[in-house]
């Protein structure tokens, strides 16, 4: 009787690299409250540079050129968690951050979540591991900036 041949070892799947969508979303209640007051902010940060900034892709090279530093920094702490991969879970949960200049992590949050408590976990877990965040240039006026980071667990 022949010899059943033996089944072959699945290849890992590779990492995917984090997808991140260089965007700022309006991610929780109190920035969205905040809005009326939007105004009196930018005088204000015309007046006074030590104020927050909240970074957006495309206001200016300075700005753009930071946020690919800081995304390509981030994706290398990136990681899907293999539990979720087996469950086929998917989303883009949205961490909203603030950090100071120095790169240390002032807050973040939730923004939004993709629904996979796994997901959501391991998005604000990439941001812990990846503290400190690289400086920022001395050419970006500010003290503190705050950022919305989708982050994309994707299985495809």
């Amino acid at each position: 009787e022949p010899e059943p041949e033996p089944e072959p070892e699945p290849e890992p799947e590779p990492e995917p690299e984090p997808e991140v969508v260089e965007q700022v979303a309006e991610a929780n209640t109190t920035e969205s409250e905040n809005s009326s007051e939007q105004p009196t902010e930018n005088t204000a940060e015309e007046e006074n540079p030590n104020q927050q900034v909240e970074l957006s892709a495309g206001a200016s090279s300075d700005v753009d050129s930071y946020l690919t530093r800081l995304s390509r920094h981030l994706s290398r702490f990136y990681e899907y968690p293999r539990r979720a991969r087996r469950l086929g879970q998917e989303g883009a949960p949205v961490v909203v951050f603030e950090f100071s200049r120095d790169g240390k992590l002032v807050r973040h949050s939730l923004g939004r979540s993709s629904d996979h408590s796994l997901l959501d976990d391991a998005a604000l877990d990439m941001l812990k591991e990846a503290e400190p965040l690289p400086e920022v240039p001395d050419s970006m006026e500010g003290e503190t900036f705050t950022y919305a980071l989708p982050v994309r667990f994707s299985l495809r």
